[in-house]
């Protein structure tokens, strides 16, 4: 598993077969899920921090990652219901 997957793949448990079919056959998925991660780990490192623009920058993380969680999860149910019209 790419670790670099890490937090999508514990956010969105329930759909970890369909990231690994897009991840083999989509690679803009893969970078939207990598910037998820990098997001997340920002967000931690800002949440923490004490400098003076921490606080703005833990809203802009948190924005970026609802905003790559919801194209991520429109990602993943468009290729769902691609696989079940296969079958």
């Amino acid at each position: 598993m790419n670790d670099k997957l890490r937090h999508i793949r514990e956010r969105l448990k329930d759909k970890n077969h369909i990231m690994d079919l897009l991840m083999a056959e989509d690679p803009e998925f893969l970078t939207l899920c990598e910037d998820f991660d990098a997001c997340v780990n920002a967000l931690k490192y800002w949440a923490n921090s004490k400098a003076p623009e921490a606080e703005v920058r833990v809203h802009e993380y948190r924005t970026l990652i609802k905003e790559l969680e919801e194209e991520i999860t429109l990602m993943l149910h468009k290729q769902q219901c691609e696989s079940v019209g296969k079958s």
